[in-house]
């Protein structure tokens, strides 16, 4: 005997909407916070390194 999974139509439907228009959004606005939190972080130890100051990463 084969175990058949099917979906009502509303519960796919509402699955792809939960997953496009809420998980999706989320996971690309939290990549681009962190992208603009390491371009943030990479200009201002450019702008130290230009005005003299000290190296603080480590290598």
């Amino acid at each position: 005997m084969s175990l058949i999974l099917a979906l009502s139509p509303f519960k796919a439907t509402f699955g792809l909407v939960i997953v496009f228009f809420v998980i999706f959004p989320l996971l690309l606005h939290g990549l681009i916070g962190f992208a603009a939190a390491q371009s943030a972080g990479e200009r201002a130890d450019n702008l130290e390194y230009l005005e003299g100051g000290e190296d603080t990463r480590t290598p």
